[in-house]
């Protein structure tokens, strides 16, 4: 598959995309070579599979796409909406099935830890939905690192298919995954599959550094009233800085910023795809632009120098809480 993924948790809302303009963007980005793509039943209602699932349908391009898609965040108001029990996994992926009409789902994630569903429970009904074929492979979203590793031993003793991927928030402002989720993954041979590798944008400069939202971006239209929001993340003095910096370094080597956010996250070992979200057909043409070359080594040392220095000056990372969804280049990788 593509070591780089395309998000789609912009289709269908108020500051992302339409369906034909969806439609458009999936379209370059497989013609470009990408062919992993990013969903969960949580987004928008459901739109964002429905509008995958119509593309892939219509365009007759499923075969060609590496589709995942993810459960347990809240889908309805009901109790049994939510979470990794066997009831809500199996509802939830015949529906998802049912909206991306397709007859697999080729990764399915655990969008975040259930401390309420015993892990084995969670593995069984996967396990069992991989052998009736309609589950590929199993992956886990937002696990702390010593949850990963129970899954890992229970699969392991109980005979069960095990997560064989872990998708989290990593890049230059937000380096926690790096610290021991990353090693971990190396270490038990896990796909590791980073979303937000450009801060949501910023790390582009978009939004400068004064404090204020581009209007009509994600950074505005995430609620930030209660915190954990993407302004709570990133706005702040040392992300100013550190993106300030980062824009210098590209400047002066004649270099994208997204080159140099994107690479600093493949280099990791074991990062497999990191995710980027488009909601403009810009937004891909860019990140293909940009994702056609490497950045020479002495660059890259710079970029590495400016997120070390960062990590040890800024707040630790910003944590996703329990039940909250949280590299000429070739464009092909495996799972591992």
């Amino acid at each position: 598959m593509s070591n780089i993924c395309l998000g789609t948790d912009n289709y269908g809302n108020a500051w992302g995309c339409d369906e034909p303009t969806a439609h458009k963007i999936l379209g370059m980005a497989l013609d470009g070579g990408i062919n992993f793509v990013d969903t969960s039943d949580s987004y928008n209602e459901g739109r964002s599979e429905s509008m995958i699932g119509n593309y892939l349908t219509n365009s007759r391009r499923r075969n060609n796409v590496v589709l995942a898609t993810k459960y347990r965040s809240a889908v309805g108001s009901g109790v049994n909406d939510i979470g990794a029990s066997r009831y809500h996994i199996v509802r939830a992926v015949e529906e998802s099935l049912r909206r991306l009409r397709t007859d697999r789902i080729d990764l399915l994630y655990c969008h975040s830890w259930d401390e309420e569903t015993p892990i084995e429970e969670t593995l069984r009904a996967v396990d069992d939905l991989i052998h009736q074929g309609k589950v590929v492979y199993a992956g886990a979203s937002n696990f702390p690192a010593w949850v990963l590793a129970k899954g890992l031993w229970a699969s392991d003793v109980r005979n069960l298919y095990r997560f064989e991927a872990i998708q989290s928030v990593f890049n230059i402002l937000q380096p926690g995954l790096g610290r021991e989720m990353i090693p971990f993954a190396a270490d038990h041979e896990l796909a590791v599959i980073p979303y937000s590798p450009l801060a949501s944008g910023m790390l582009t400069g978009q939004h400068g550094n004064s404090g204020k939202a581009i209007d009509g971006s994600k950074f505005g239209a995430r609620d930030d009233s209660k915190g954990g929001g993407l302004k709570s993340r990133y706005f702040n003095k040392a992300t100013f800085n550190a993106t300030t910096e980062l824009i210098a370094i590209s400047e002066k080597h004649r270099q994208p910023a997204i080159r140099l956010a994107l690479q600093w996250v493949s280099e990791f070992p074991g990062v497999t795809a990191p995710i980027f979200g488009a909601r403009k057909i810009e937004h891909v043409k860019g990140v293909l632009e940009a994702w056609s070359e490497l950045a020479p080594s002495e660059v890259m040392a710079e970029v590495r120098a400016l997120a070390d220095e960062f990590e040890t000056q800024a707040p630790m990372s910003y944590p996703p809480k329990s039940g909250q969804a949280m590299g000429t280049l070739p464009l092909s990788t495996s799972i591992k």
